[in-house]
This record gives structure tokens, C-alpha cells and sequence, in this order.
């Protein structure tokens, strides 16, 4: 049976891990390809992007998405993980947080770019090992973490609890930040410590927390087909009607146009390639997108795997 590709907009409950989300739908709904775009850490809640089946070949196109988040912090507390499940490394009595103090310092992240380090609980991979397995088999001495350069694009203060210690503020945020290391950061700003006591996703680019629907509820009716998802995404999108062109993975010519990158749809507004930009007018194929109808007889491109 032909299935249709695109993306579901999940709301992820606090407790599970992104990937066991995502194996429960593609069971639920016998999927053949599943991934996300973006992870979120167990104790996270809100908005993920579930891709399926060719959905599944644009994730580096929606990973770049700014991400909005709502998190509370627990001061005076540090953890291993740098949230509220990890185990304690550090108290601090607790004291008043001045109100100026903390209007500058969120005011200093409202629109700051800055090297931050990632946390050692993490998947990113140094010397081939992810930073998690060093911190796990107690090895961090072992492995240096670089900074990565990131942008806070927006900060705001929603509420400090003085009698509960905690702060919690909207951020949006661009592509690799680590919300558990700013917190870390804003925490330093204020002359103290802190954890990530709880976070929400609420929004990853154009998609939004409020749009997104509860795992149990995930139905095929709830899919966003590719052409719409990358419409909201903001893509270039470009009507071709020799598609056969694109099946054989030829070159083609695309006028009026300077994009580096193209998604090529077809006469029924189905997206089927990814073109990529090479000389003047001229657009290489970077990949097939189309779906693998068994009705249609493959042409000797598609069998020699483009």
C-alpha cells in the first residue's frame, strides 16, 4: 500500500524520550519510515516534528528552524544532567534576586549571540563517541567541548516565584542551543546557580505547540503533506511538468529563479526532487523525493538508487 508522506505536529508529554515517541507512532500506524526534526530532552514536553517516509529526506531544511521554548528555572540548585532529573552537585542558600539585576540580564539575552558550550549530557559526537558516553562511564576529563556559536533571539520574563526559587522565561532560539547550558549561563549573570526545572517547545519555525496533537490522537488525517509543510516552512517551491526529467535524475533549467535550492513539484503538487543550483539557469538533481508507487514501472534512474 502506497503511503503518503509529510510531517505530524506531536505534543510530546514530560517522562519520554523522543525516540520512543516516534517508534509508538510509526507502530501505531505501521509507518515505513519515521524520524523527527529536533529532539527533546525526557523531562521536555511540547512540539515535535514527526517526519514520515520522504518527509524523512528534508530534516536538515526544518532543523534549521528557530525554536521557541518556555522554561522555569530552578535556582540555587545544580545537577549533572543541568535539569531537575540529574543528581545534585551543588546547593546554594538561597537569597533575594534583585528585580533590576534580573530586568538587565534578560534584557542583555533579548537579541544576544554568543559562544556557548554545549552540556556533557549531550549527543553530540566528539572523536566519535557522543558527549553522553564520556559523561556516563565517568570520562570527562577525556574530551574537550567546543562552543558553538548561538543566538537568543528573543527573551522575556513570564514570572519570578521568590517563595519557589524559580524563574521561567520565553525564549526563541536559533539552531543548536542548548537550553539546559543557557540556563547554566543566565544563572552565572545573576551570581548563582541553576537547573532547568521544566521545559516546553512551543514553536519550531512556522509550526506551532497549539497546532500539534497528543500521541494517542495521531491519525493519518493528521499528516501534513509535503507541499504544505514546506510551504509553511518558507521553502522555494517550483512547478515542473516533465517529471520524467526528474525521475531520471537529469538536470533541468529553471528560469526566473536564483535559489540556491529548489523543491520541484509536480502537475499535482507533489513534491518530488531537491534541485541545487550549479551554473546560470542550471539545477542539479540532490535528491528524489517522489514516492515508490508500485504501480508505476521504475525508470533505470530510480533502480540504480537516486
Amino acid at each position: 500500500m502506497l503511503q503518503e508522506s509529510g510531517v505530524f505536529l506531536v505534543d510530546k508529554p514530560s517522562g519520554m524520550t523522543s525516540n520512543d515517541l516516534i517508534k509508538k507512532i510509526q507502530k501505531k500506524l505501521n509507518i515505513k519510515k519515521i524520524g523527527h526534526a529536533g529532539t527533546l530532552d525526557p523531562l521536555a514536553s511540547g512540539l515535535m516534528v514527526v517526519l514520515v517516509n520522504q518527509g524523512t529526506k528534508i530534516s536538515d531544511f526544518l532543523l534549521a528552524e528557530n525554536k521557541s521554548y518556555i522554561v522555569k528555572l530552578q535556582l540555587f540548585l545544580d545537577t549533572d544532567s543541568k535539569d531537575i532529573t540529574g543528581a545534585e552537585i551543588k546547593r546554594e542558600e538561597p537569597f533575594k534576586i534583585d528585580k533590576k539585576a534580573l530586568k538587565d540580564i534578560v534584557d542583555k539575552y533579548n537579541g544576544y549571540i554568543y559562544d556557548q558550550y554545549p552540556p556533557i549530557y549531550s549527543a553530540i559526537k566528539v572523536q566519535g563517541k557522543k558527549l553522553y558516553e564520556y559523561a556516563r562511564n565517568k570520562q570527562e576529563d577525556l574530551v574537550k567541548i567546543e562552543p558553538r556559536k548561538v543566538t537568543i533571539k528573543e527573551c522575556e520574563l513570564i514570572k519570578y516565584d521568590k517563595k519557589e526559587h524559580t524563574i521561567s522565561l520565553k525564549l526563541q532560539v536559533s539552531k543548536g542551543t542548548y537550553i539546559r547550558s543557557f540556563v547554566c549561563d543566565f544563572a552565572k549573570d545573576l551570581g548563582t546557580i541553576a537547573t532547568v526545572k521544566e521545559l516546553t517547545r512551543t514553536a519550531s519555525g512556522n509550526f506551532k505547540l497549539t497546532q500539534a496533537k497528543q500521541m494517542d490522537e495521531i491519525k493519518w488525517e493528521h499528516l501534513l503533506p509535503m507541499y504544505e509543510t514546506l510551504i509553511r516552512s518558507n521553502q522555494v517551491l517550483m512547478q515542473y511538468h516533465f517529471e520524467q526529467d526528474v525521475r531520471q535524475g537529469k538536470q533541468i533549467t529553471l528560469s526566473h529563479i536564483s535559489s540556491p535550492i529548489v523543491f520541484i513539484v509536480n502537475d499535482e503538487k507533489k513534491v518530488i526532487g531537491i534541485y541545487k543550483h550549479v551554473a546560470n539557469h542550471l539545477y542539479a538533481c540532490q535528491r528524489g523525493l517522489w514516492e515508490d508507487d508500485p504501480n508505476i514501472k521504475k525508470t533505470e534512474a530510480e533502480m540504480e538508487g537516486y
